[in-house]
This record gives C-alpha cells, sequence and structure tokens, in this order.
C-alpha cells in the first residue's frame, strides 16, 4: 500500500478504481420508488415548507413547485445522498423563491400579505386554565413571535425554524442548507439574539400578567 501512494500513478489508478466503484454501488430510484419516496417525505416537506415560508399559500406553491422540479429530475438521482435529504432541499430552495417572488409582487419588504394566524403555530388549543385575557395574550405572544421570524434574515430564518421548528441536528440542516455545523450554530445564536430583543416586551408583559 505504502508503495503504491508512493508511486502517483498507482495513487491515480486507485482513486479512478475507487470513484467507479462507488459509481457502480450507486442505484437509481425506479418510479414506484420514487413516488413511495414522494408519499414517506410528503409530511415532512409540508411542515418544512410551512414553516420556513410562514404562510399556507406560499408553502403550498413551493411544494408543488419542488414536486415539479423532482418529477423532471429523480431519474438523475443516483443515490449521493437520501432521498428525505434530496426532496428535502429542493422544498427549501422552492420556498426560497417563492418569498423572493412575492416580496417582488407586494413591494412590502420582508412582510407577508396573509394573516400571521394563518400559520399552524397560532391555531394552538387554548388552555382552559388560562382566563381570556390570559388567553388573548397567549394568542398575540405567538403571532409576535411569528411575525418576528418571519422579520429574520433569510438564513437566519431558515436555522432557526429547522432547529427549533423541526428538532433537525446542526448536522442535517448543514447539509440542507450546505453550510458547516459552526456556521449554522453562529445563524442560530444570531437569531436568538434578535428575537430575544423583538420579544422581551411580550416576555415582561407575559411575567406581569402572571405574578
Amino acid at each position: 500500500m505504502d508503495a503504491a501512494f508512493s508511486n502517483p500513478y498507482e495513487h491515480h489508478r486507485l482513486c479512478q478504481r475507487t470513484r467507479a466503484r462507488s459509481r457502480s454501488m450507486e442505484k437509481s430510484l425506479t418510479e414506484p420508488e420514487f413516488a413511495g419516496a414522494v408519499s414517506d417525505a410528503m409530511p415532512q416537506l409540508v411542515a418544512v415548507a410551512r414553516r420556513l415560508a410562514g404562510d399556507d399559500e406560499l408553502a403550498a406553491e413551493a411544494v408543488q413547485n419542488a414536486l415539479l422540479r423532482a418529477s423532471k429530475s429523480w431519474r438523475r438521482f443516483r443515490g449521493g445522498a437520501h432521498v428525505n435529504t434530496w426532496l428535502t432541499k429542493i422544498v427549501i430552495h422552492c420556498v426560497r423563491d417563492a418569498i423572493s417572488a412575492q416580496r417582488r409582487r407586494t413591494d412590502r419588504n420582508h412582510h407577508y400579505t396573509s394573516s400571521p394566524d394563518d400559520d399552524g403555530l397560532s391555531q394552538q388549543i387554548e388552555d382552559p386554565r388560562r382566563g381570556p385575557s390570559q388567553q388573548a395574550l397567549d394568542r398575540e405572544c405567538r403571532i409576535a413571535i411569528q411575525t418576528a421570524v418571519r422579520a429574520l434574515p433569510d438564513r437566519q430564518r431558515e436555522v432557526f425554524s429547522l432547529m427549533v421548528w423541526q428538532g433537525m441536528s446542526a448536522r442535517q440542516v448543514g447539509q440542507l442548507l450546505e453550510i458547516n455545523p459552526q456556521t449554522v450554530h453562529a445563524n442560530l445564536h444570531a437569531a436568538r439574539c434578535r428575537l430575544r430583543t423583538i420579544l422581551d416586551p411580550y416576555v415582561n408583559d407575559n411575567r406581569d400578567a402572571n405574578p
């Protein structure tokens, strides 16, 4: 082995054989396998799109476009990544495109036209142990959180949504966003600091309402 690596020509041939072997192990999807993979991944794809977009219509548009893109390119998939990861990456790119398109359409920088109440986070069941004024404050706080998250820079919003709301690890988020885990953690820290500043008044109001 040492002799092989000491000879540049032999080393080059070894690398070529290794790459060829790896390619031969990669397996293209069949149509039924692709359909099954999409069906299995759909709940996660929809959840990711809703969290990143913060808007059901944008999320639906992004998922539709992602499925269209995937349907055109799945035959070229060779197993370099897990199918779910590949599909989720496509959804993330489609969400970015949908947000950019809406910003151009609405001319309202970083604001969305739909009500924050459209998001599933706002539709949580109210705690019956809390009075009407406390429930109203809870709703206001949830809407404030969603609005604040939507106002984050794109990369911070993506990292925060995937890690905090989707429960993904820094490694998983790094794979999806094509950044290293250190950059993931840096963006998460920046997002939390920004959100803490924005939401501090609501947190204090909640403390005052619950002495």
